[in-house]
């Protein structure tokens, strides 16, 4: 194999994107060096380039990647126990984890006190951890899974960050069978958050935003209801009302981050309902809580970041059983090679498509 890898390496905000060749060091015990076929710019990565997200840099951003083993460092199995080969299909686990620390024993790996995220992380003296790169070394603790063979790049590129925190923020909303679920926002997540919540037993889903075109790409969804939440209304929308004979939804999911949202979807919860925060990754008016209200309804609040291995396993079967017209199939809208990176970012923050790829190694 070539011992060269090119990274668009972000250099700041305000200061974009420089490409760089950098000399790649084979594959230590337990790592696996990983060509990167498709790599999606997710919003949190506009986030950071934008500066309203910190990032040590320079960077190599990019977390929702697949790419095909190049080598591994002696014998790697993938979450199934399957050892890895070369020209593999895989994706992994957005952050490596040390799976002996305080947290990674009570069951929150994403919270390991050793972690390292890719996409996340400076350029290190080994190589790139990072999908805006033509190769990405995965180090030991990363749960890297195999790719189903009938999903393709483009579908199953946004799966270990959106979709994993999609099935990720359903579980922990608890039991969803019968359900009416409130989903803040229509992005990539609300969209996929809708249609898992119907999967998983959901009677009904009504999706809120206020961009009227991201509506659009739910509205074909069977069991979803949209609604155009602009101007902002204080009132309980209609279709809400109507579905629950105006108790409110059960479960409301937030992925929008918007303090506005947060606090409507708290308002439009029925007595005894759950709220799941997962937008809210990045600095924002804070929240005016009425705690009396909080505690006469009786309300669930429980906040979500990023995921377990379990739960990239779930989304990898979800987007494997769904039929090809599902939405959560096709979030990964144009693609732009890696020299057409600061195209891409416009492309990603004109909000035209859900999600922007883009395919360093090809």
């Amino acid at each position: 194999m070539s011992r060269t890898c090119t990274v668009s390496l972000f250099q700041g905000p305000g200061n974009g994107f420089t490409s760089n060749n950098f000399e790649l060091e084979p594959a230590a015990r337990g790592e696996v060096l990983v060509a990167v076929t498709a790599c999606a710019l997710c919003r949190s990565d506009l986030h950071t380039i934008a500066g309203r997200r910190p990032c040590h840099t320079p960077a190599v951003l990019g977390h929702e990647i697949v790419g095909k083993v190049v080598e591994t460092g002696g014998p790697v199995n993938d979450w199934n126990g399957r050892l890895l080969q070369p020209s593999d299909r895989v994706t992994w686990t957005i952050a490596a984890s040390c799976h002996e620390c305080f947290y990674c024993r009570n069951d929150l790996p994403q919270k390991c006190e050793q972690l390292v995220k890719y996409g996340h992380s400076e350029m290190g003296p080994r190589g790139p951890l990072g999908g805006l790169s033509t190769h990405c070394r995965l180090l030991p603790g990363t749960s890297i899974f195999t790719i189903p063979a009938p999903l393709t790049d483009q579908q199953v590129v946004p799966a270990n960050c959106c979709t994993a925190t999609s099935v990720a923020a359903v579980r922990r909303a608890g039991p969803i069978r019968n359900a009416t679920v409130l989903v803040m926002g229509a992005g990539s997540l609300g969209v996929t958050v809708a249609e898992y919540s119907l999967r998983e037993g959901a009677e009904a889903v009504v999706l809120v935003d206020i961009d009227a075109e991201r509506l659009k790409s739910a509205e074909t969804i069977a069991g979803v209801t949209v609604y155009h939440n602009n101007p902002p209304v204080d009132a309980m929308p209609e279709p809400l009302s109507q579905l629950t004979n105006g108790r409110g939804a059960d479960i409301a999911i937030d992925v929008s981050g918007a303090t506005s949202a947060v606090a409507s979807a708290l308002d439009w919860l029925r007595t005894g309902g759950r709220a799941v925060l997962v937008g809210s990754v990045f600095h924002s008016p804070p929240l005016e809580l009425d705690t009396e209200s909080i505690v006469r309804k009786m309300l669930t609040i429980t906040g979500l970041h990023n995921y377990r291995p379990e739960d990239l396993a779930e989304a990898l079967a979800f987007l494997s059983e769904l039929p090809e017209s599902a939405r959560s199939l096709s979030l990964a809208g144009t693609a732009f090679s890696l020299s057409e990176i600061d195209n891409a970012v416009a492309a990603a923050d004109s909000n035209e498509h859900l999600r922007v790829v883009v395919t360093p190694s090809t």
